[in-house]
């Protein structure tokens, strides 16, 4: 069990703060604002009709979400037009922290000279290139920022590959005036279904990262299930070993029945849930949910 104490990261939205590295329940970033394989969400997005993104916004906080990840990243558009009215559509529906996530180093910047209160920057890899563009505006605007165990060799298959590129993005971090404290770590989720030890690596990343860097750490959580039957059970499993091992944040679906009994007995487990009330208010709302789906069957 990691022993290290991360330090508390505080994001703001426009009204709410959140807290990473507060709690032994990891912090859960919503992913639904991201257009990767949602061709309806595509549509939306290339015909300009951005209102959908406040049903997404508000369906995300309502099911547990903590903070919203914000990705409009679709070929043809324009992406600054795009990440402009989604932050505007986002902040006045709902008051959360956000993480702003593209790959334009343009995009991000006015992201980051738009947005209200204090963000996330989803994210910086290990590569040079990335390195030298994102750290700066990191710097500069004040956010927390993610960094991918990714480099210009591509995705580490082991946990110490991940390790060293962890150590190379707080090095260059830290020399740029970004301290520590205010780094995420993504240790890299990988499919199980076509690396049987992909896992494995990540979770000792984390734990390695949390003892060791002392850092805050993250995951696109549902990559470890791609392919495989049964994946919203296994992303649940997975986030609650990964909490095991230090895991302070993560980017899944809020909305998913599964994920929310997991976060909800983390909470109750680590004694974060006063007199349980927490699970017995989720338990009673399953329950509601379920007898409304028989009287309509």
């Amino acid at each position: 069990m990691p022993c290290a104490v991360v330090p508390v990261i505080e994001l703001k939205g426009t009204a709410k703060t959140v807290k990473i590295g507060a709690t032994k329940t990891p912090v859960l970033v919503g992913e639904r604002i991201n257009p990767t394989n949602r061709k309806d969400l595509i549509a939306k997005l290339k015909a300009g009709e951005f209102g959908v993104l406040e049903m997404e916004a508000k369906r995300q906080i309502e099911a547990g979400a903590d903070i919203l990840d914000i990705n409009v990243g679709v070929p043809g558009i324009d992406e600054k037009h795009a990440m402009l009215e989604a932050i505007r559509i986002v902040q006045e529906s709902v008051d959360v922290p956000l993480w702003i996530d593209t790959s334009d180093p343009a995009v991000l910047e006015v992201a980051l000279k738009t947005v209200k209160g204090r963000v996330g920057i989803n994210s910086t890899t290990g590569e040079e290139k990335r390195m030298d563009v994102v750290i700066p505006l990191a710097a500069q605007y004040d956010a927390a920022l993610v960094g991918l165990c990714i480099d210009d060799a591509g995705i580490p298959q082991t946990s110490e590959k991940r390790v060293e590129i962890a150590r190379k993005i707080i090095d260059r971090a830290e020399r740029a005036g970004l301290d520590r404290k205010n780094l995420i770590i993504d240790c890299v989720a990988l499919a199980c279904g076509t690396n049987d030890q992909g896992a494995k690596a990540t979770l000792d990343t984390i734990r390695i990262v949390t003892e060791e860097l002392g850092v805050n750490t993250t995951l696109g959580l549902s990559n470890v299930s791609f392919g495989l039957p049964d994946r919203p059970k296994l992303n649940a499993a997975f986030m609650l070993m990964c909490a095991g091992q230090g895991m302070t944040s993560f980017i899944g679906n809020p909305l998913d029945p599964n994920m929310q009994l997991a976060t909800k007995s983390s909470k109750l487990f680590w004694g974060e849930d006063k007199f349980a009330m927490g699970y017995l208010t989720f338990y009673r709302k399953m329950q509601q949910a379920q007898a409304a789906a028989a009287e309509n069957k």
